[in-house]
């Protein structure tokens, strides 16, 4: 077990391993935070200004890790001295599990209202009513993505702690009592602790420390959209997840802090050349999906303006049990990965759990139950499919 003071090496400054890496060096220890990019790249995960959090799932024991992440959010904001969240309130509208949602909800105690279908536009102006009913929590919102990594790093730095952006870890070798990474740029690092939190770019990795996950990364798209002429939105609006109906995929959307409205599908653009970072970096935006976004916004969402002012395309890494893997895997290794497009939710959360994780090997029992690293055993085999929010 890891003493205050001890070194250690971060790999990913993105939604998880910053905020890892601040809490660490609040600890007490002397922490590098080595990243191949740096905070909001558009070739990771954690580019843009806002990301969805929703405080609503379908499981119960999801929803007691989700309950967490508001007071811990608390913390951060009130250590990084910037806003990083906003509660927007959030309706969220289905078919299949939405009592599955409320029990889930109630098991721990997060209020909402039940809406009829023919009330939806009552909680989202606008909204066209098609049947099915949905649920309002007045609590959820978003995350302040860049004003959220911005910060961290920021107060990082300012703790003492070494950042090493543009640096692209190659290899791993873990031993008994250290662990030393090699770079591309012929560099060693060597610390008592490696936390490995490197997004899309982790399963790269892995066969330094012998290991095998089923992992598959990503890219999807979002578009802004926001008035012709300057200004706030018309009608000030709420986050929305609108559940996927038959073959159709489900829509999210949110307000951006840039006053712009954003929204996407829940299906993904394309997967990762081999399903992995390697040295797979297009990032372009495709226009039949931008108009599929558009057209369905246009259907649905109809206060929503229907200029365009931007897309943006990030990862996100899917695991084949579409649940989050953090845990130890080696006496002096921390695995983090397969955000399973949740990670800014869970980012100031991650933030003190990992840093729990590297600091002593006993994590929650629950948690350890569903995220472990070694619960996969033999089946390694990525996902064939992305499952669509709420079917989980």
């Amino acid at each position: 077990m890891p003493n205050s003071g001890t070194t250690v090496l971060v790999v990913g400054a993105g939604a998880w391993g910053l905020p890892a890496a601040l809490r660490l060096q609040d600890l007490g220890h002397h922490v590098t935070l080595i990243d191949r990019f740096e905070p909001n790249s558009p070739y990771a995960s954690n580019g843009g200004t806002t990301r969805l959090w929703r405080l609503v799932d379908t499981h119960a024991w999801r929803m007691r890790a989700i309950m967490q992440t508001l007071p811990t959010l608390e913390r951060l904001e009130q250590r990084v001295g910037r806003k990083i969240f906003e509660h927007t309130g959030l309706l969220w509208r289905d078919n299949l599990a939405l009592e599955n949602t409320m029990q889930a909800l109630e098991t721990v105690d997060q209020p909402y209202t039940y809406v009829e279908a023919s009330a939806v536009s009552d909680f989202f102006p606008g909204l066209i009513p098609d049947g099915r009913n949905a649920l309002y929590v007045d609590e959820a919102g978003v995350v302040f993505a860049d004003q959220l990594l911005n910060g961290c790093l920021r107060a990082f730095l300012a703790a003492g702690g070494v950042f090493e952006p543009h640096t692209r870890v190659t290899a791993i070798d873990p031993r008994s009592s250290s662990v030393t990474v090699s770079t591309d740029n012929g560099r060693r690092f060597t610390a008592d602790q490696l936390l490995l939190a490197a997004g899309p770019g982790t399963k790269d990795l892995l066969p330094g420390l012998d290991f095998e996950l089923p992992l598959r990364a990503y890219i999807e798209q979002v578009v802004y959209f926001a008035p012709e002429t300057p200004g706030k939105m018309p009608i000030p609006l709420p986050s929305i997840v609108d559940c996927a109906v038959g073959n159709g995929p489900g829509l999210y959307a949110m307000p951006d802090r840039s006053g712009a409205y954003k929204a996407g599908t829940d299906h993904p653009l394309r997967s990762l050349v081999n399903g992995s970072l390697g040295n797979d970096l297009d990032r372009r935006s495709d226009d039949d999906r931008t108009r599929s976004i558009a057209t369905r916004v246009g259907r649905d969402l109809t206060t929503v303006p229907r200029h365009i002012v931007g897309t943006q395309v990030c990862t996100w890494t899917d695991t084949s049990d579409g649940n989050f893997i953090t845990g130890r895997t080696h006496p002096t290794v921390v695995l983090a990965c397969g955000d399973c497009g949740e990670g800014f939710k869970f980012a100031a959360f991650m933030g003190e759990y990992l840093a729990d994780l590297v600091e002593s090997s006993e994590p929650d029992d629950e948690y350890h139950v569903r995220w472990n690293p070694l619960r996969f055993g033999s089946q390694t085999s990525p996902p064939d499919e992305v499952v669509s929010l709420g079917r989980r």
